[in-house]
Protein backbone atom coordinates (compact mmCIF):
# COMPACT_ATOMS: atom_id res chain seq x y z
CA UNK A 1 0.00 0.00 0.00
CA UNK A 2 2.83 2.41 0.87
CA UNK A 3 4.51 1.71 -2.50
CA UNK A 4 1.26 2.52 -4.28
CA UNK A 5 1.00 5.80 -2.38
CA UNK A 6 4.57 6.74 -3.26
CA UNK A 7 3.89 6.01 -6.93
CA UNK A 8 0.59 7.92 -6.83
CA UNK A 9 2.12 11.21 -5.64
CA UNK A 10 4.52 11.71 -8.58
CA UNK A 11 1.81 10.53 -10.97
CA UNK A 12 -0.56 13.15 -9.56
CA UNK A 13 2.16 15.81 -9.96
CA UNK A 14 2.56 14.87 -13.61
CA UNK A 15 -1.19 15.10 -14.21
CA UNK A 16 -1.99 18.39 -12.47
CA UNK A 17 1.43 19.94 -11.84
CA UNK A 18 2.91 20.36 -8.36
CA UNK A 19 2.67 23.96 -7.24
CA UNK A 20 5.13 26.63 -6.17
CA UNK A 21 4.16 29.70 -4.14
CA UNK A 22 4.76 33.14 -5.62
CA UNK A 23 4.02 36.57 -4.22
CA UNK A 24 2.25 39.03 -6.49
CA UNK A 25 3.04 42.66 -5.61
CA UNK A 26 0.45 45.00 -7.17
CA UNK A 27 1.55 48.62 -7.54
CA UNK A 28 0.51 51.70 -9.50
CA UNK A 29 2.25 52.25 -12.82
CA UNK A 30 3.01 55.92 -12.16
CA UNK A 31 4.44 55.98 -8.64
CA UNK A 32 4.74 52.28 -7.70
CA UNK A 33 2.42 52.76 -4.73
CA UNK A 34 0.92 49.51 -3.38
CA UNK A 35 -2.64 48.68 -4.43
CA UNK A 36 -4.80 46.87 -1.90
CA UNK A 37 -7.89 44.73 -2.63
CA UNK A 38 -6.67 43.47 -6.01
CA UNK A 39 -8.33 40.14 -6.77
CA UNK A 40 -5.99 37.44 -8.05
CA UNK A 41 -7.88 34.65 -9.83
CA UNK A 42 -6.07 31.42 -10.69
CA UNK A 43 -6.87 29.41 -13.80
CA UNK A 44 -5.04 26.17 -14.50
CA UNK A 45 -5.41 24.87 -18.04
CA UNK A 46 -6.82 21.38 -18.49
CA UNK A 47 -9.71 19.31 -19.80
CA UNK A 48 -11.95 20.46 -16.95
CA UNK A 49 -10.58 23.98 -16.52
CA UNK A 50 -11.57 26.22 -19.40
CA UNK A 51 -12.40 29.45 -17.54
CA UNK A 52 -11.34 31.04 -14.25
CA UNK A 53 -13.36 30.10 -11.21
CA UNK A 54 -15.01 32.34 -8.66
CA UNK A 55 -12.36 31.92 -5.95
CA UNK A 56 -9.55 34.43 -5.55
CA UNK A 57 -6.94 35.74 -3.16
CA UNK A 58 -6.74 39.45 -2.46
CA UNK A 59 -3.80 41.79 -1.98
CA UNK A 60 -3.34 43.38 1.43
CA UNK A 61 -2.52 47.01 2.33
CA UNK A 62 1.05 46.41 1.11
CA UNK A 63 -0.24 45.29 -2.30
CA UNK A 64 1.00 41.73 -1.81
CA UNK A 65 -0.78 38.37 -2.14
CA UNK A 66 0.61 34.83 -2.20
CA UNK A 67 -0.74 32.29 -4.62
CA UNK A 68 0.35 28.80 -5.65
CA UNK A 69 1.02 28.22 -9.35
CA UNK A 70 1.36 24.88 -11.06
CA UNK A 71 3.81 23.63 -13.65
CA UNK A 72 0.90 22.59 -15.89
CA UNK A 73 0.44 26.10 -17.31
CA UNK A 74 -1.34 28.58 -15.04
CA UNK A 75 -2.95 31.95 -15.65
CA UNK A 76 -3.32 34.56 -12.94
CA UNK A 77 -5.83 37.30 -13.68
CA UNK A 78 -5.57 40.45 -11.57
CA UNK A 79 -8.68 42.60 -11.27
CA UNK A 80 -9.48 45.76 -9.40
CA UNK A 81 -12.19 48.33 -10.13
CA UNK A 82 -10.73 51.38 -11.87
CA UNK A 83 -7.68 49.55 -13.24
CA UNK A 84 -7.01 47.59 -16.41
CA UNK A 85 -6.90 43.82 -15.89
CA UNK A 86 -3.52 42.11 -15.85
CA UNK A 87 -2.88 38.61 -17.22
CA UNK A 88 0.08 36.83 -15.63
CA UNK A 89 1.06 33.52 -17.27
CA UNK A 90 3.20 30.72 -15.82
CA UNK A 91 4.33 28.13 -18.37
CA UNK A 92 6.57 25.10 -18.73
CA UNK A 93 8.15 26.06 -22.05
CA UNK A 94 8.50 29.39 -23.91
CA UNK A 95 6.50 30.05 -27.07
CA UNK A 96 5.74 32.95 -29.39
CA UNK A 97 2.04 32.42 -28.68
CA UNK A 98 2.52 33.26 -25.01
CA UNK A 99 4.93 36.16 -25.41
CA UNK A 100 3.98 39.32 -23.51
CA UNK A 101 1.74 41.66 -25.54
CA UNK A 102 1.82 39.40 -28.62
CA UNK A 103 0.03 36.57 -26.84
CA UNK A 104 -2.17 38.84 -24.75
CA UNK A 105 -0.11 38.38 -21.58
CA UNK A 106 1.24 41.23 -19.51
CA UNK A 107 3.74 38.99 -17.73
CA UNK A 108 5.15 35.57 -18.61
CA UNK A 109 7.25 33.47 -16.22
CA UNK A 110 8.74 30.03 -16.77
CA UNK A 111 7.87 27.64 -13.94
CA UNK A 112 11.47 26.42 -13.65
CA UNK A 113 12.65 29.99 -13.04
CA UNK A 114 10.50 30.54 -9.94
CA UNK A 115 12.78 30.78 -6.92
CA UNK A 116 12.11 29.99 -3.28
CA UNK A 117 11.04 32.66 -0.79
CA UNK A 118 11.96 35.44 -0.28
CA UNK A 119 13.04 35.65 -3.94
CA UNK A 120 9.68 34.58 -5.36
CA UNK A 121 8.07 38.04 -5.52
CA UNK A 122 6.88 39.55 -8.81
CA UNK A 123 5.95 43.20 -9.13
CA UNK A 124 2.87 43.83 -11.27
CA UNK A 125 2.10 47.40 -12.35
CA UNK A 126 -1.58 48.28 -12.86
CA UNK A 127 -2.71 51.06 -15.18
CA UNK A 128 -5.87 53.11 -14.56
CA UNK A 129 -8.73 52.32 -16.94
CA UNK A 130 -9.08 54.81 -19.81
CA UNK A 131 -12.39 55.61 -21.48
CA UNK A 132 -12.36 56.81 -25.07
CA UNK A 133 -15.54 57.60 -27.04
CA UNK A 134 -16.71 55.31 -29.83
CA UNK A 135 -19.08 57.23 -32.13
CA UNK A 136 -21.45 54.97 -34.08
CA UNK A 137 -23.70 55.93 -36.99
CA UNK A 138 -26.25 53.20 -37.71
CA UNK A 139 -27.64 53.10 -41.27
CA UNK A 140 -29.93 50.84 -43.26
CA UNK A 141 -27.58 48.75 -45.43
CA UNK A 142 -29.93 48.95 -48.45
CA UNK A 143 -31.04 52.59 -48.36
CA UNK A 144 -28.21 54.18 -46.33
CA UNK A 145 -30.87 55.99 -44.29
CA UNK A 146 -30.04 56.61 -40.61
CA UNK A 147 -31.87 54.39 -38.13
CA UNK A 148 -33.13 55.85 -34.88
CA UNK A 149 -34.18 53.99 -31.74
CA UNK A 150 -31.77 51.08 -32.16
CA UNK A 151 -30.61 49.64 -28.83
CA UNK A 152 -26.85 49.65 -28.31
CA UNK A 153 -25.11 47.51 -25.67
CA UNK A 154 -21.47 48.02 -24.74
CA UNK A 155 -19.94 45.07 -22.87
CA UNK A 156 -16.47 44.42 -21.51
CA UNK A 157 -15.20 40.99 -20.55
CA UNK A 158 -12.15 38.76 -20.16
CA UNK A 159 -12.40 34.97 -20.47
CA UNK A 160 -16.16 34.74 -20.49
CA UNK A 161 -17.48 33.27 -23.74
CA UNK A 162 -20.11 35.99 -24.08
CA UNK A 163 -20.29 39.63 -23.06
CA UNK A 164 -22.84 40.94 -20.62
CA UNK A 165 -22.62 38.13 -18.07
CA UNK A 166 -19.78 39.46 -15.99
CA UNK A 167 -21.60 40.62 -12.83
CA UNK A 168 -18.56 39.76 -10.73
CA UNK A 169 -15.97 40.24 -13.45
CA UNK A 170 -17.76 43.31 -14.74
CA UNK A 171 -15.35 46.12 -14.14
CA UNK A 172 -17.00 48.19 -15.61
CA UNK A 173 -20.70 47.24 -16.08
CA UNK A 174 -22.75 46.90 -19.24
CA UNK A 175 -23.48 50.16 -21.11
CA UNK A 176 -26.92 50.70 -22.66
CA UNK A 177 -27.91 53.49 -25.09
CA UNK A 178 -30.12 54.22 -28.13
CA UNK A 179 -29.43 55.85 -31.48
CA UNK A 180 -30.87 59.35 -32.01
CA UNK A 181 -32.85 60.67 -34.97
CA UNK A 182 -29.68 60.87 -37.05
CA UNK A 183 -28.75 57.26 -36.23
CA UNK A 184 -25.90 58.33 -33.96
CA UNK A 185 -24.88 57.12 -30.52
CA UNK A 186 -21.71 57.23 -28.42
CA UNK A 187 -20.40 54.36 -26.27
CA UNK A 188 -17.23 54.30 -24.18
CA UNK A 189 -14.29 52.20 -25.29
CA UNK A 190 -12.82 50.61 -22.17
CA UNK A 191 -9.05 50.14 -22.11
CA UNK A 192 -7.53 46.82 -21.07
CA UNK A 193 -10.64 44.73 -21.61
CA UNK A 194 -12.13 42.97 -24.59
CA UNK A 195 -14.99 45.13 -25.87
CA UNK A 196 -18.13 44.08 -27.68
CA UNK A 197 -20.75 46.49 -29.02
CA UNK A 198 -24.11 44.99 -30.04
CA UNK A 199 -26.75 46.97 -31.97
CA UNK A 200 -30.33 45.64 -32.02
CA UNK A 201 -33.71 46.68 -33.40
CA UNK A 202 -36.89 44.82 -34.31
CA UNK A 203 -36.78 43.89 -37.98
CA UNK A 204 -33.00 44.14 -38.32
CA UNK A 205 -30.09 41.70 -38.02
CA UNK A 206 -27.95 42.29 -34.92
CA UNK A 207 -24.74 44.17 -35.66
CA UNK A 208 -21.71 43.33 -33.50
CA UNK A 209 -18.43 45.24 -33.28
CA UNK A 210 -15.69 43.57 -31.23
CA UNK A 211 -12.26 44.97 -30.45
CA UNK A 212 -9.42 44.64 -27.96
CA UNK A 213 -9.26 47.39 -25.38
CA UNK A 214 -5.50 46.98 -25.16
CA UNK A 215 -5.23 48.51 -28.64
CA UNK A 216 -7.30 51.64 -27.92
CA UNK A 217 -5.42 54.77 -29.02
CA UNK A 218 -8.16 57.41 -28.90
CA UNK A 219 -11.66 58.34 -30.11
CA UNK A 220 -13.08 56.26 -32.93
CA UNK A 221 -15.99 56.83 -35.33
CA UNK A 222 -17.52 54.12 -37.53
CA UNK A 223 -20.59 53.51 -39.70
CA UNK A 224 -22.67 50.44 -38.83
CA UNK A 225 -24.60 48.91 -41.77
CA UNK A 226 -27.88 47.43 -40.52
CA UNK A 227 -29.48 44.65 -42.60
CA UNK A 228 -33.26 44.43 -42.72
CA UNK A 229 -34.60 40.95 -41.95
CA UNK A 230 -36.94 38.87 -44.07
CA UNK A 231 -39.60 36.80 -42.34
CA UNK A 232 -41.78 33.74 -42.98
CA UNK A 233 -44.71 32.31 -41.04
CA UNK A 234 -43.90 28.76 -39.88
CA UNK A 235 -45.97 26.39 -37.73
CA UNK A 236 -43.76 24.20 -35.53
CA UNK A 237 -44.96 20.75 -34.46
CA UNK A 238 -43.17 19.14 -31.50
CA UNK A 239 -43.44 15.34 -31.42
CA UNK A 240 -41.97 12.37 -29.58
CA UNK A 241 -39.16 10.94 -31.74
CA UNK A 242 -40.23 7.35 -31.02
CA UNK A 243 -44.03 7.43 -30.85
CA UNK A 244 -44.51 10.46 -33.18
CA UNK A 245 -47.18 11.70 -30.75
CA UNK A 246 -47.44 15.45 -29.97
CA UNK A 247 -45.59 16.72 -26.88
CA UNK A 248 -47.99 19.19 -25.16
CA UNK A 249 -46.44 21.98 -23.13
CA UNK A 250 -43.06 21.92 -24.89
CA UNK A 251 -41.37 25.31 -25.09
CA UNK A 252 -40.04 26.40 -28.49
CA UNK A 253 -37.57 29.29 -28.65
CA UNK A 254 -36.24 31.19 -31.64
CA UNK A 255 -33.21 33.45 -31.41
CA UNK A 256 -32.40 32.39 -27.88
CA UNK A 257 -29.85 34.77 -26.42
CA UNK A 258 -26.95 33.18 -24.57
CA UNK A 259 -24.79 36.30 -24.66
CA UNK A 260 -26.03 37.71 -21.36
CA UNK A 261 -27.86 40.57 -23.09
CA UNK A 262 -31.63 41.15 -22.95
CA UNK A 263 -33.73 38.87 -25.18
CA UNK A 264 -33.29 39.31 -28.91
CA UNK A 265 -36.17 41.57 -30.08
CA UNK A 266 -36.56 39.40 -33.19
CA UNK A 267 -36.84 36.18 -31.23
CA UNK A 268 -39.73 34.63 -29.36
CA UNK A 269 -40.75 31.86 -26.97
CA UNK A 270 -43.91 29.82 -27.47
CA UNK A 271 -45.44 26.99 -25.42
CA UNK A 272 -47.18 24.48 -27.69
CA UNK A 273 -50.76 23.35 -27.10
CA UNK A 274 -52.18 19.86 -26.68
CA UNK A 275 -51.71 19.29 -30.40
CA UNK A 276 -47.97 20.01 -30.08
CA UNK A 277 -48.19 23.03 -32.39
CA UNK A 278 -46.99 26.58 -31.94
CA UNK A 279 -49.35 27.92 -34.56
CA UNK A 280 -47.98 30.21 -37.31
CA UNK A 281 -44.96 32.11 -35.95
CA UNK A 282 -42.74 34.75 -37.60
CA UNK A 283 -39.33 33.30 -38.46
CA UNK A 284 -36.73 35.85 -39.54
CA UNK A 285 -33.47 35.10 -41.37
CA UNK A 286 -31.36 35.93 -38.33
CA UNK A 287 -27.74 34.98 -37.99
CA UNK A 288 -27.08 32.86 -36.06
CA UNK A 289 -30.37 31.12 -36.75
CA UNK A 290 -31.03 28.92 -33.74
CA UNK A 291 -34.14 27.05 -32.57
CA UNK A 292 -34.32 25.20 -29.26
CA UNK A 293 -37.04 23.08 -27.66
CA UNK A 294 -37.36 21.99 -24.03
CA UNK A 295 -39.86 19.78 -22.24
CA UNK A 296 -39.84 17.78 -19.01
CA UNK A 297 -38.73 14.14 -19.45
CA UNK A 298 -37.15 15.00 -22.81
CA UNK A 299 -33.64 15.98 -23.89
CA UNK A 300 -33.28 19.56 -25.07
CA UNK A 301 -33.39 19.88 -28.85
CA UNK A 302 -31.20 22.49 -30.49
CA UNK A 303 -30.83 23.03 -34.19
CA UNK A 304 -30.17 25.54 -36.95
CA UNK A 305 -32.42 24.79 -39.93
CA UNK A 306 -31.55 26.41 -43.24
CA UNK A 307 -33.84 29.44 -43.43
CA UNK A 308 -33.88 29.42 -47.24
CA UNK A 309 -35.17 25.84 -47.17
CA UNK A 310 -38.23 26.80 -45.11
CA UNK A 311 -41.45 27.50 -46.98
CA UNK A 312 -43.92 30.12 -45.78
CA UNK A 313 -46.95 28.44 -44.24
CA UNK A 314 -45.31 25.03 -43.80
CA UNK A 315 -45.37 22.85 -40.68
CA UNK A 316 -41.88 22.12 -39.38
CA UNK A 317 -41.59 18.97 -37.24
CA UNK A 318 -39.22 18.97 -34.26
CA UNK A 319 -38.60 15.54 -32.73
CA UNK A 320 -37.64 15.17 -29.05
CA UNK A 321 -35.76 12.21 -27.56
CA UNK A 322 -36.81 10.96 -24.12
CA UNK A 323 -34.27 11.21 -21.33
Amino acid sequence: MRLCSLLYIPLLCIMVGCGKPIVVHAVTESSLDPIADVRVYRHRFGFFNFFPGTKFVQTGPDGRAEVSVGSANTNLTLLRAGYEPVIFGVFETPSVAIAPDVGGYDHVVMFKDIKSAPNNEYQVQLRPVRREPLHLTVRDSATNAPISGAEVFGATFLYLPQPGLEADWGFPPLQVAKTDASGKVTIDQISGFRNSITVRLVGYQNAVIAFDGRAITGPWAIDVPFRKLQSKQIDFLVIDAKTKAPVPGAEVRLGESRDGLPPNPNGWTKVVGVDGRTGPMPVADMSPFLISVTSSNYQEWRGAPVWRALTAGQTKKLELQRK
